[in-house]
C-alpha cells in the first residue's frame, strides 16, 4: 500500500501530495523520456502536476504542454539551452503560484539541473541535486538547507539512471532492470524527504 506521508498542508500555498505517488509519476516520466515518447511524457506530467501543486485539470494540461515542449526540444538540442528557459518558465506561471514565487527563479533551476547532466555527464548527480535543491527552495519558499537532502537524492536518483544507461548494452530504451528499481527507490526516498521537510517548516511557522 502506498504511504502517504504528507496528509496535512505542507506549506501556507503548497497542498499535501502522496511523495510515493509523485514518485512512481517521475520515474515513469524519466522512462518516456529516454524512450522518446512525448505524448506519454505529457499526460504523466499532467497527472504530476495535478498530484504537487494540486492544478485544476486546464491548468495541468496547458502547463504539461509547455514544459514538454522544453523538454522534448531539450532532448534534441545541442547548445544554446537558454532558448528553452521561457517555456519552463510560462510552464510554472500557468500553474497559478502565490504571486510572492519568483517563477523566473524557478525555471532557471529547472533547466540549470537539466543542463549539468547534459555538460557533466556521469558526473552530475551532486551538481544536479544542488540546482534541484534550489529549484524546491525557490518553488516552496523555504530555506535550501530544508530541501536540500531531497535534492540531493533526486540527483543521485538521475545519475544512477545515467549511469545504468551507459552501462546498458540496450542503452537509453532498453528495460533497464539493473538500475530502475535503484531509481525509483531513491526517487522515493527523495519525495519522503521533501514531504518531511515542508510539513516540518509549516509546523515551525
Amino acid at each position: 500500500m502506498t504511504e502517504t506521508i504528507a496528509q496535512t498542508t505542507a506549506h501556507p500555498w503548497a497542498p499535501a501530495f502522496d511523495p510515493d505517488e509523485l514518485a512512481n509519476l517521475e520515474t515513469r516520466m524519466w522512462k518516456a523520456y529516454y524512450r522518446r515518447q512525448p505524448a506519454r511524457l505529457f499526460g504523466l506530467l499532467v497527472l504530476a502536476l495535478r498530484e504537487q501543486a494540486n492544478a485544476s485539470w486546464p491548468r495541468a494540461l496547458a502547463s504539461a504542454v509547455l514544459l514538454t515542449k522544453a523538454a522534448v526540444g531539450f532532448a534534441q538540442a545541442t547548445g544554446d539551452y537558454e532558448r528553452f528557459a521561457p517555456d519552463i518558465a510560462r510552464g510554472y506561471r500557468i500553474l497559478g503560484l502565490p504571486a510572492t514565487v519568483d517563477i523566473d527563479e524557478v525555471a532557471r533551476w529547472e533547466l540549470r539541473w537539466w543542463v549539468v547532466r547534459r555538460e557533466l555527464g556521469l558526473s552530475a548527480g551532486e551538481a544536479a541535486g544542488e540546482a534541484i535543491s534550489r529549484l524546491y527552495s525557490a518553488f516552496y519558499e523555504v530555506p535550501l538547507d530544508a530541501v536540500s537532502e531531497a535534492g540531493r537524492l533526486r540527483g543521485v536518483a538521475a545519475e544512477v539512471r545515467d549511469r545504468g544507461a551507459a552501462a546498458d548494452p540496450d542503452g537509453q530504451r532498453g528495460a533497464g532492470r539493473n538500475y530502475w528499481p535503484e531509481v525509483a527507490r531513491l526517487l522515493r526516498d527523495s519525495y519522503r524527504s521533501l514531504a518531511r521537510s515542508l510539513n516540518a517548516d509549516s509546523a515551525s511557522g
